[in-house]
């Protein structure tokens, strides 16, 4: 039986540099609480193959901080607390990251925003346009 939950968990990772610096990830739940004391493990990935690297625990805020292994660019992160998992993949050398606990970053967040608004705004163009023609033709 798979876990329920009344809201989402999510886990991103971002480098502090470039690819040999310090990698910083987050977890948290829907809405932006913070996923306090969650467990944290990161698999190394080498040639296709995961291999635990690193099992420790959030601090309160929900971050982890570590160095990667050397040599290793792809790494598996995977944030657990009280039946909540939020899984992601992290390619050092593209800055891609991929997985289930995802969610659209603040700038695509802004566009859609943008975009949702402008096409409000459209359609009061077009209800007041109509109501102007009907007032001219009266």
């Amino acid at each position: 039986i798979a876990p329920v939950s009344a809201h989402r968990a999510y886990v991103g990772a971002f480098l502090t540099g470039d690819q040999y610096d310090e990698v910083l990830v987050r977890a948290w739940y829907e809405g932006g609480s913070p996923m306090a004391h969650a467990e944290i493990t990161i698999y190394a990935i080498r040639d296709g193959t995961e291999e635990i690297y690193i099992q420790d625990t959030a601090d309160e805020q929900g971050f982890y901080a570590f160095d990667p292994e050397w040599r290793v660019t792809e790494y598996k992160i995977i944030a657990e607390h009280t039946g909540h998992r939020a899984t992601m993949t992290l390619d050092l050398k593209t800055g891609m990251t991929a997985g289930s606990g995802t969610e659209l970053p603040l700038a695509a967040r802004v566009i859609a925003g943008f975009g949702y608004l402008t096409g409000l705004a459209g359609i009061a163009m077009i209800y007041s346009a109509r109501k102007m023609q009907k007032e001219q033709g009266e």
